[in-house]
């Protein structure tokens, strides 16, 4: 897939609905254009997002995990934005039930980052109060994540992204959020995630990643639906 110049980051369209088209685009993405893409902009090196320590120079996760733990047999790692509809459909539409089905199983762990993009004005600021309730715990982060993909046309539309967290939050938890959000160093993590995105030469979201053993690391740029995955996920059990 032909990725767009830095300066024109846009979210892409997802794939076919039909069933037998999904199929054969996952597979085009995921075995025809890993060797272009991969080798062209990432060499042969290792690109696990998953350090030693997990922690970034200032402390913090460098990941958070959705689902699963780091020793699951497959690891998805997906660059997404808040304000992206098809990051929307591709989280509620896909990750979420790949978590129940697979991540709880600790089959694959689903590694989340946060990539928002300029064209969408309100994505960073989401994406602040998303890394603030991530300091909470996992437990609000994800009802976070999940009132910000469920409610995204609204926020989007009026601006109020605290009035669909106060949905889904205790009114004391959204009180401690809003003030980490405000954090110098919160900031901070949302600018090591886009650089970390950067220097993955993500040029869209939805983007993920998907590791499993001795096989070739395989990106795919664009939305996927859950059985595509799924039976894509269910041959790599098998091998």
């Amino acid at each position: 897939m032909k990725l767009l110049p830095s300066s024109q980051l846009v979210s892409v369209k997802s794939l076919p609905t039909t069933r037998s088209k999904l199929l054969i685009r996952l597979t085009a993405a995921l075995m025809l254009l890993v060797g272009a893409q991969l080798g062209a902009y990432l060499g042969q090196r290792d690109i696990s997002l998953l350090g030693a320590s997990g922690q970034t120079g200032t402390g913090k996760p460098l990941e958070l995990y959705l689902g699963g733990q780091p020793n699951a047999p497959i690891k998805i790692e997906v660059f997404s934005d808040f304000q992206c509809s098809h990051c929307r459909q591709f989280y509620l539409e896909t990750l979420k039930p790949l978590v129940a089905e697979y991540g709880k199983a600790n089959k694959v762990c689903v590694v989340y980052h946060d990539f928002p993009l300029p064209n969408h004005p309100l994505a960073r600021r989401a994406t602040l109060f998303a890394l603030a309730a991530a300091r909470l715990g996992k437990e609000p982060w994800v009802r976070v994540m999940d009132a910000l993909y469920r409610d995204q046309d609204q926020w989007s539309a009026d601006g109020k992204i605290e009035v669909t967290l106060a949905k889904a939050l205790e009114a004391t938890e959204l009180t401690r959020i809003k003030k980490l959000a405000a954090d110098p160093s919160i900031d901070a993590a949302v600018v090591q995630e886009v650089n970390l995105a950067m220097s993955l030469n993500i040029r869209a979201t939805p983007t993920f990643f998907i590791s499993a053993g001795n096989i070739a690391q395989q990106r795919v740029d664009q939305v996927v639906s859950y059985p595509a995955l799924k039976d894509y996920i269910d041959r790599l059990l098998k091998r």
